[in-house]
């Protein structure tokens, strides 16, 4: 793809260059054609560092730079090779760099480990509990333990700037507050309320005792006063204690002026009286800053305190944290030889994503680039993770040094993602909203998908009686129904892939949310009215239903006294016990304290049969298996995921009920028991700590919040619920690096401390500027059309819209409320089965409906053995080599994500002998250099590809390590070449992808084995009787030296070789 003007003017600048790079312009194009251009200046790529803010995104810029290498310097074999190793990774990695080469200057520990988000999170949460109970006690006589927890967690999320804050007294607070008083004032008489209320009161004027004029002349005296400022307060509260019952008497007055000066009056009051409520305009140092002053002294020493121990304690365990990178990496950077050793050796920064940088970040670049080559590209209107602490006044401060340093500011304003009718809408909308911001885009596809209108907004229209959950379901309801609607129609949109028209697909819409709270409501009722729809993912996975039913089964395993535990499970999916039979339990055993479990037992419903079976079995295997085995033993007794698969949102529970056993299984690996992962779940619950819920793709509508959708696109966008308020609350503690640290008083909520007050209206402010970025980040991902939806007409997101829908000609449709779109929908009756054309004889083993594509091979091998992993679940006594295996898994890693450096590899197996992991970079870089895989190199378009393919009742599930036009391929780090045994697994990679040829790359060998299109069809057809013998539950051994050498099953199958 060639270049536009902006983005040659970008990427071929002789100097630095800051880029505002609009939503769908082709940024990462520009970027790899700007590393292309210090190339051929003669930079090497070990003297330019690429970085963006996930691996993701990091993978895609590396394989952009090695595909237009290898395509405009081919004979430059020497920059392909440096490229694997070249620094095109996250700011995280590189500040993991600058610790692990400089530990002593970072004061890090030597060859640390790295301890994951949630690892990082629940360490922290339970080493802080033991350093709050260690603080003198003196300290809490002046701060209470609630509040120095709340405190303290905040500042160490952010150490860097609460060191700054903290170094910041209350001399500056009489300024402060004086400041702040000016500045309400001058925000007072500017408001548009006040200068008109101004001109009327003073152009009109009546009959001189007349009640109206009397309260006339005492506001005109009050607005001088206070235009003057003087007696501001007293002049105030003149204005806000005008008694305007009495509206004067019309012989008194002219016609017409009489009703303007009443309701200028009334306007200027209410004015004055919310300004009077905020209590900014007359603020004044009190008690509660003289209370702040002396808390801020016990705060610093416990701050000092606690991060002294958690040093120590990371000290003698040797990890470190993300946020210890950052600080850890600065420390190092301010030593001037490290400093040094980084100007020599990186001469080129090329930033991407720069409006998501937070301030540590932002000095840190600020002294690496300080002599080198720096490009940032960014969009300060898609600056929407000011809760990770982004600053979106960092990429303007950069722009400024490079435009002040002779560099460029170019803007990419050609989007290539929406066509020209939409394109112009969103431009319309959002000049007026985002002023200065404002970036007006144009667009690349002139050609309209179909006819206007390509945005419409609707709002539920109903009486302030009606409750916000009704007007929700009816705003569902006409989602629903609009979409429906659409799909019926065949509304062409444009195919990316194909670049032509087509009718829409499910898939080709997406519903996104400021929030998670109502996409389970959408998700509903568009079920209800048969449009498929799934939450992709985020989110927190320990505050799903599914999670909760596993952790509560845990839980009762744990500890069969857990009534409540046994209870959830009872009522639970596993079992669906009534609550009247529960009900009549407890009637039944009302004068006894048993617990639960022995109330169950002693009940002679035939209901509680089964349940009781299951739990004694369970019980009995709770000290001979593993917490993840018992939820699989669950599974396989009651049915579980069979059921939870027909219930609504079927493939997203169950996507989350496999995100729970994976946790469970993490959590296990740690060598924690029953007891030990139930005590960490706990933990992560009760610290608030999200765990990602597994993402999930689907031919359904997708459901995800705004933040979630960063960076993607669809055809349809929908964006609900507009007039969501935003939430409120008062944290314990605000801090600021420029101004300082303020706790919030805790004996009245009314008298808080002017600092306090002050950086809560900068966040408000903050808050209500990324307000307006992220609805225009959700209303620039459709490329087609977009449906803005509210559940009431005014307040939240459409106020922030309605200037620049009016300045659009954009009507915003009322939808009147009715009570029957209140109702929650029903589905439709099924349609009776058709008649089978096959008889299924014998049901397929539980759990067996979904398998990975290796399955195949295993069934292959020795179905004896497959029902032993699959069937049954038996962990087995290891297979193979555990080094072999971190090796193979090391290996893949390396190549996923392009990691050609041993200490950046090591963080994906923190415990892994050096040996393993210089092992698995020789063997990635086999790849790189050996002859046999160069074509593949070259021509490959997609890494680690999800599939989910059905065949026959099989879903087969797996990830292909390389993908090309015509051909997968799959890496093996083995030391045996045994093609024969994986080639089911890669026949269901190709037919999963419609790819012709299929690859194995044997690393260890230099060795590509081939299958191609006639070899894969001879493999189909003996995959059939796999499949069916699955199916049917036909497991025979298959006792062979080939399939019994090295099989983890062997000490308990009667059918080994040599066993008897």
């Amino acid at each position: 793809m060639s270049l536009t003007e902006q983005q040659q003017q970008a990427a071929h600048a002789e100097a630095s260059v800051a880029v505002t790079a609009g939503a769908g312009t082709g940024k990462t194009h520009m970027l790899a054609e700007r590393y292309l251009f210090h190339l051929r200046q003669g930079y090497r790529p070990l003297e330019i560092v690429a970085a963006t803010f996930t691996e993701k995104a990091a993978s895609e810029l590396r394989s952009r730079i090695r595909a237009l290498v290898a395509q405009q310097l081919p004979q430059r074999s020497d920059l392909l090779a440096e490229l694997e190793a070249a620094q095109i990774t996250t700011l995280h990695a590189i500040a993991a760099r600058v610790c692990r080469e400089h530990p002593t200057a970072a004061s890090v520990p030597f060859s640390f480990g790295m301890l994951d988000e949630i690892d990082s999170q629940l360490w922290q949460a339970e080493q802080l509990a033991i350093a709050l109970d260690r603080l003198p006690l003196e300290l809490y006589a002046q701060i209470p333990h609630s509040q120095m927890a709340e405190a303290l967690q905040a500042m160490l999320d952010d150490p860097i700037a609460a060191e700054y804050a903290l170094k910041h007294d209350c001399s500056t607070w009489a300024d402060l507050a004086a400041q702040i008083r000016q500045n309400a004032l001058m925000e007072l008489r500017h408001h548009s309320v006040w200068r008109s209320a101004k001109s009327t009161l003073n152009a009109h004027e009546g009959a001189a005792g007349d009640s109206l004029e009397n309260n006339r002349r005492l506001a005109v005296g009050a607005i001088e006063s206070i235009e003057q400022s003087s007696q501001i307060e007293f002049s105030l509260q003149t204005i806000r204690d005008l008694n305007l019952r009495s509206k004067g008497s019309a012989k008194n007055w002219q016609a017409g002026p009489q009703a303007f000066v009443q309701e200028s009056l009334k306007a200027l009051k209410t004015l004055v009286q919310k300004t009077l409520e905020r209590q900014l305009i007359t603020l004044q140092l009190g008690e509660a800053d003289d209370r702040l002053s002396i808390c801020l002294s016990a705060l610093r020493q416990a701050f000092q305190l606690v991060q002294n121990f958690l040093n120590a304690a990371k000290q003698r365990r040797r990890i470190l944290t993300f946020a210890d990178l950052e600080v850890g990496a600065l420390k190092a950077l301010r030593n001037p030889q490290v400093r040094d050793y980084y100007a020599r050796r990186w001469k080129v920064f090329l930033i991407d994503e720069f409006q998501d940088t937070n301030p540590v970040q932002a000095e840190l670049l600020q002294i690496s680039t300080a002599a080198t080559y720096l490009t940032i590209v960014g969009d300060v209107k898609q600056s929407i993770y000011g809760f990770r602490r982004a600053d979106v006044e960092v990429f303007q401060q950069f722009r400024d040094r490079i435009v002040s340093g002779d560099g460029l500011a170019v803007g990419l304003a050609q989007s290539f993602r929406t066509h020209h009718g939409l394109i112009g809408q969103v431009n319309q909308i959002f000049a007026p909203v985002l002023a200065n911001l404002h970036q007006n885009l144009t667009a690349h596809r002139q050609q309209v998908p179909h006819l206007a209108p390509h945005l419409r907004v609707f709002a539920i229209q109903a009486e302030p009686a009606i409750n916000k959950p009704q007007r929700q379901q009816a705003e569902a309801l006409h989602i629903a129904q609009t979409l429906r609607q659409m799909l019926d129609r065949g509304t062409m949109i444009h195919d990316k892939a194909s670049d032509r028209l087509r009718p829409v697909e499910y898939r080709d819409i997406a519903i996104l949310s400021r929030t998670r709270e109502p996409l389970a409501l959408y998700g509903e009722t568009l079920q209800a009215l048969g449009i498929p729809a799934v939450e992709t993912g985020g989110g927190d996975l320990l505050a799903t239903r599914t999670a909760k039913d596993g952790l509560a089964l845990l839980r009762f395993l744990a500890d069969p006294k857990d009534d409540l535990a046994l209870i959830a499970v009872l009522r639970s999916p596993f079992f669906a016990i009534s609550d009247r039979l529960l009900f009549e339990v407890m009637q039944a055993e009302r004068t006894s304290n048993a617990v639960w479990w022995q109330r169950i037992r002693s009940s002679h419903a035939p209901e509680l049969a089964f349940p009781i079976r299951v739990f004694s079995q369970l019980l009995g295997d709770r000290q001979a298996e593993s917490p993840s085995r018992l939820l699989q033993i669950a599974d396989r007794l009651t049915g579980y995921t069979a059921v939870i698969t027909n219930l609504s949102g079927g493939d997203r529970r169950l996507a989350d009920w496999r995100g729970l056993r994976e946790l469970v299984g993490k959590l296990e690996r740690r060598n924690l028991d029953l007891f030990g992962v139930v005590r960490q779940c706990k933990q992560l619950v009760q610290a608030a700590i999200e765990v990602p819920r597994p993402t999930l793709e689907a031919q359904a509508v997708a459901l995800m919040t705004i933040h979630a959708a960063k960076g993607l696109e669809w055809p349809i966008v929908v964006v609900p619920d507009l007039t969501r308020a935003a939430a409120s609350d008062s944290p314990a503690i605000y801090f600021d690096p420029k101004v300082g640290v303020a706790l919030k008083a805790l004996e009245t909520e009314d008298s808080q401390p002017v600092l306090y007050r002050h950086l809560k209206q900068l966040r408000q402010q903050r808050e209500a500027a990324e307000a307006k970025r992220v609805l225009y980040v959700a209303l620039t991902r459709a490329r087609d059309h977009l449906l803005l939806t509210a559940a009431d007409s005014t307040g939240g997101g459409l106020e922030i819209l309605r200037p620049g829908l009016a300045v659009a000609g954009i009507e915003i449709v009322a939808v009147p409320f009715s009570a029957e779109a209140a109702l929650p929908v029903l589905p439709p009756d099924p349609l009776p089965p058709a008649q089978p054309t096959q008889l299924l004889l014998g049901a397929i083993a539980p759990g067996l409906s979904d398998l990975p594509v290796t399955a195949l091979s295993d069934y292959a091998l020795c179905p004896k053995r497959f029902q032993f992993r699959y069937v049954d679940g038996h962990p087995g006594a290891g297979e193979g080599s555990s080094a072999a295996r971190r090796v193979g898994t090391l290996t893949h890693k390396a190549l996923e994500l392009d990691i050609r450096d041993p200490i950046a590899l090591a963080q994906f197996d923190p415990t892994a002998a050096q040996l393993l992991v210089d092992e698995a970079i020789a063997l990635a870089k086999r790849f790189d250099q050996a002859a046999a895989f160069a074509a593949l190199r070259s021509t490959a378009i997609e890494r680690e590809q999800s599939i989910s393919w059905k065949i026959g009742k099989l879903r087969l599930r797996g990830i292909v390590d390389l993908v090309g036009t015509d051909w997968i391929l799959d890496f093996k780090t083995d030391r045996i070449v045994a093609p024969a045994h994986h080639r089911f697994q890669l026949w269901a990679y190709a037919r999963a992808l419609n790819r012709s040829t299929a690859h194995i790359a044997y690393l260890r060998h230099d060795r590509l084995h081939s299958w191609t299109a006639a070899d894969l069809e001879k493999v189909g057809l003996a995959s059939e009787a796999i499949v069916q013998g699955i199916i049917s539950g036909r497991y025979p051994a298959n006792p062979t030296p080939i399939s019994c050498q090295g099989c983890p099953y062997g000490e308990v199958c009667q059918h080994q070789v040599g066993s008897g």
